[in-house]
């Protein structure tokens, strides 16, 4: 990533930003994520006509997903879906300006009883726009920039991202062990009919973080990964979020009230293609808690896997899907204090 210093950034803003040319401008890095990108709040003040804040993105290029989050963003507006506007953007110095949607995420409603299930049904109307919008109605142009699709080879790098990254270092079962549980046909079973069934587009990292929440309304962001895939996948992404604690009350609600936003829509969706996708977005999250957290050094992200677990188990026990997980799943003794 090119290191621009705070000068040359506000420099930038105030030539790129609509009615910013005389402002005074404030500039606060946003520390949040996982991710190779860095965000900035770029806050103006003094005589200006223009927005009052923006979100200043700065990336790199070693993620061939960075530059898909221009044209999915397109794409997903053309869906109708909520996504902040793209005041301009520089390729050259990777550089873009966004629409500052602010502060609070979903997550940060997570403890209200009142707006929680009103706003987790907001967000399942605008992934549900999303997923209704056929594949083969986006721009060529726009398809060619998205993220390749959900395919076999996907959900095999996904499983074997959790076994090398968290089963790995966690689990309580031996490498040998492991090796013998991650052959089994279970786990072929379930990639390979996960591919065979028909795709819509799909954000990839449909989490509470990943939705703002402003003045009562749901937007999506971070939807880089945008590419073909099950809708269930995204669903499971929300409903089994090891940031918030959903009750399975809470999921079941959740859930139908998703299936019923779908029933006119030619791809079928279903409470056990949602526990399939549920197993395999779990065991997704749970590689990058151990990447994360043990890999690059970001030990916050350790506090994730015992809720990620939990939720992997329960649905593995009420589905009877991939009844291997649980010998992979009992972790060894203080393996998450040891890595901390």
């Amino acid at each position: 990533m090119d290191h621009w210093d705070d000068d040359f950034l506000l420099h930038e803003s105030r030539l790129r930003v609509p009615g910013w040319a005389t402002a005074g401008l404030d500039l606060v890095l946003i520390q949040k994520g996982g991710s190779d990108r860095h965000y900035y709040r770029v806050s103006a003040h003094g005589p200006y006509d223009g927005p009052p804040s923006t979100i200043l993105m700065v990336y790199t290029d070693r993620r061939a997903d960075n530059l898909s989050f221009f044209a999915a963003t397109e794409v997903i507006g053309l869906t109708g879906a909520r996504v902040p506007e793209i005041f301009h953007h520089d390729p050259v110095r990777k550089l873009a300006w966004l629409e500052d949607l602010g502060r609070q995420d979903l997550w940060d409603w997570r403890a209200d009883d009142a707006m929680r299930l009103p706003l987790y049904r907001s967000a399942l109307r605008q992934v549900a726009r999303l997923h209704g919008f056929r594949w083969e109605d986006i721009p060529p142009h726009l398809q060619e920039q998205m993220q390749p699709p959900f395919d076999e080879k996907l959900y095999a790098w996904e499983q074997d991202y959790f076994f090398n990254e968290f089963a790995r270092r966690f689990s309580a079962a031996g490498e040998d062990r492991l090796g013998i549980i991650r052959a089994q046909e279970e786990f072929a079973a379930l990639r390979r009919t996960l591919a065979s069934l028909p795709r819509s587009p799909v954000h990839r990292d449909f989490q509470s973080q990943n939705i703002i929440v402003r003045d009562g309304h749901t937007w999506m962001i971070d939807y880089q990964g945008l590419r073909p895939g099950r809708p269930e996948y995204d669903i499971a992404s929300l409903l089994y979020d090891p940031y918030v604690n959903l009750t399975p009350a809470e999921r079941e609600e959740l859930s139908d009230y998703y299936f019923s936003l779908r029933t006119d829509d030619a791809i079928e969706c279903s409470p056990h293609l949602l526990a399939m996708c549920a197993c395999q977005r779990l065991m997704q999250a749970l590689g990058a808690y151990g990447k994360l957290g043990v890999g690059d050094g970001k030990k916050s992200f350790l506090r994730h896997i015992p809720p990620a677990v939990a939720n992997l188990r329960a649905v593995i026990a009420q589905s009877g899907l991939l009844p291997s997980l649980h010998e992979v799943l009992e972790l060894r003794p203080d393996a998450l204090t040891e890595s901390a």
